[in-house]
């Protein structure tokens, strides 16, 4: 294991490219790597010979297209290394270990004080890994790193940037925190790219190369990818759609503008007229489940929100241009009753390929596979197998 660890760490040489473009898609063909890996056709051979020889990459199933030689499967051996993804919610963590086969062996959650401190919640996470890690019988150290989801955007050093779900970790270099009480390297990222990378790795954006993700759930956020890679933009963040700004004489949105899509189709917002039309507190679930139950108020809501959504999502089409939309969240989870909407609206704000160009099409509009918080959680430990947003060392 300690071995193998070497090896994806370093970042220049062939064997770790390698083994870096496996981990990340998982099962792969030698001609995949050639083309993820930019290494000459030769040079990727040779490599998965030794690799195949140490026991690090296995051969798996052969697959065929119908015509030609099959192909061979590639993927690498499970037992070789483990990581680690970690989501902070409110008044509670969620942990999962994922083998490299993409295979969670485990998926676990504890509770925390409300007001917790990243302090605090490092701690606790150090101590639980110990737990679950002692249980595959191995040490935290030998992690190949842990990912961290955490509710708002983070920069390239590891500093959370602006409030979220845990408004006090605003500022904090989550980074700085963790390693104290981790020992292997450690990764963090806003939980909707997460979200894109689990979607990315086990979900509807398997082999997609470009796409945007939009997430409605409590919040409004999104991802970009282009080639494969979430686009964090110049800071760490790119793709905050839920702050794209439709009235700027709308409602107050908690970051400071007014009329941000998240005052408007945020399960916050939604929740908040609900009451206020009802008398009654209610959770996101209980929203979700009057709406399928077929509540016409609360439908009416899910109707405006889906307006607001697909005028948000056809401002982001005009500028990027994607050619699949990938939906998440809980209101996601309604299907169609949100999802039909909101493709109305997308079609009516957004610009239509011209007739006499047959070759552009309109986007598709895809509902992901992850609609509750199963997307972070694995983003976090896809963060690893992707390597993306390290923070430390």
């Amino acid at each position: 294991m300690h071995e193998f660890k070497e090896i994806f760490a370093d970042r220049e040489a062939p064997a770790g490219r390698v083994v870096r473009a496996i981990a990340a898609i998982g099962s792969v063909s030698a001609t995949q790597l050639v083309k993820s890996t930019g290494l000459a056709r030769s040079t990727v051979s040779t490599v998965l010979t030794d690799l195949k020889d140490r026991g690090i990459v296995l051969e798996g199933e052969t697959r065929s297209a119908g015509f030609g030689r099959p192909t061979q499967l590639l993927s690498l051996n499970p037992t070789q290394g483990f990581c680690a993804g970690i989501l902070f919610g409110l008044g509670e963590v969620r942990v999962a270990i994922c083998d490299l086969a993409h295979t969670v062996v485990s998926d676990f959650w504890f509770e925390m004080p409300q007001d917790y401190t990243p302090s605090d919640a490092a701690v606790r996470v150090r101590l639980q890994l110990e737990e679950e890690c002692d249980k595959l019988g191995i040490a935290t150290s030998e992690l190949l790193g842990v990912g961290l989801a955490v509710s708002a955007p983070v920069s390239y050093e590891g500093q959370v940037l602006n409030g979220s779900i845990l408004p006090t970790w605003c500022g904090i270099d989550i980074a700085q925190v963790f390693s104290r009480e981790i020992d292997c390297p450690i990764f963090a990222e806003n939980e909707s790219h997460c979200g894109a990378l689990a979607e990315m790795t086990w979900g509807a954006a398997v082999g997609e190369p470009n796409f945007v993700l939009f997430k409605f759930d409590l919040g409004v956020g999104g991802a970009v990818v282009i080639n494969g890679i979430v686009q964090r933009g110049a800071f760490g963040n790119a793709a905050e759609f839920g702050h794209i700004s439709l009235n700027p004489h709308g409602p107050l949105c908690r970051c400071g503008n007014r009329g941000c899509l998240e005052t408007y189709a945020g399960g916050f917002n939604l929740i908040r007229l609900a009451e206020q039309a009802t008398g009654e507190r209610i959770s996101i679930e209980t929203f979700i489940e009057r709406v399928k139950a077929g509540n016409a108020s609360y439908r009416r809501l899910v109707e405006d929100a889906a307006e607001m959504a697909g005028w948000g999502m056809g401002i982001t089409s005009t500028i990027l241009s994607p050619p699949l939309f990938v939906i998440a969240g809980k209101l996601a989870s309604l299907g169609e009753i949100f999802i039909t909407a909101l493709e109305k609206h997308f079609a009516r704000h957004s610009v239509q390929p011209p007739p006499h160009a047959r070759h552009i099409r309109n986007p598709k509009i895809m509902v992901g596979k992850f609609l509750a918080n199963d997307d972070t959680v694995l983003g976090a430990v896809a963060l690893v197998l992707h390597q993306h947003g390290r923070v430390t060392a």
